[in-house]
């Protein structure tokens, strides 16, 4: 539990967790990690309910894309990722409406304007992102909730500089 938030123990969100471990840098991780945080976080202060191992994926995968894994690919970095997250939970027999909101959580996270109207977990990705990379609402977060994530998934000296360049 960090800042009050429990990250998913599933068997699914084990093993999602390793592969990501496996695929991606520090940078990446942490990051993502910090995207789900801030994004139960804002859930749980505006009320809305959502599937916490839904927001885990599709937090998780959001920047999948960004790796050299999908380098030469002609998509963009968030159609891959939500493609990579669509093939991962229809392995673990996940019903297809919740593979659906993962890819929109996913597909639509750099799409200002658009997220905050879909479902909860789609609008939760974008603001654990909005919030990580780009301060939105940052003051709706406590100090020691802002201080708790970042303890636990540390953003680096660089942090704004580096995922740019990632």
């Amino acid at each position: 539990t960090i800042a009050g938030i429990t990250i998913p123990d599933s068997k699914m969100a084990r093993d999602l967790t390793q592969m990501i471990r496996d695929r991606e840098p520090d940078l990446l991780f942490h990051h993502s990690t910090r995207v789900y945080l801030f994004g139960a976080l804002t859930g749980r202060r505006k009320g809305l309910k959502y599937e916490p191992e839904l927001l885990y994926v599709g937090a998780m995968f959001h920047d999948i894309g960004l790796t050299d894994a999908y380098r030469a690919s002609p998509l963009r970095f968030e159609v891959d990722g939500a493609n990579a997250a669509r093939d991962f939970l229809r392995s673990y027999g996940v019903p297809e409406t919740a593979v659906e909101t993962v890819w929109d959580a996913i597909s639509l996270h750099t799409t200002p304007g658009i997220p905050e109207h879909k479902k909860a977990e789609v609008a939760l990705v974008t603001a654990g992102v909005e919030m990580d990379v780009l301060g939105f609402a940052y003051e709706q977060f406590t100090p020691e909730q802002r201080q708790a994530v970042v303890a636990a998934h540390p953003r680096g000296a660089a942090f704004k500089k580096n995922i740019i360049d990632a």
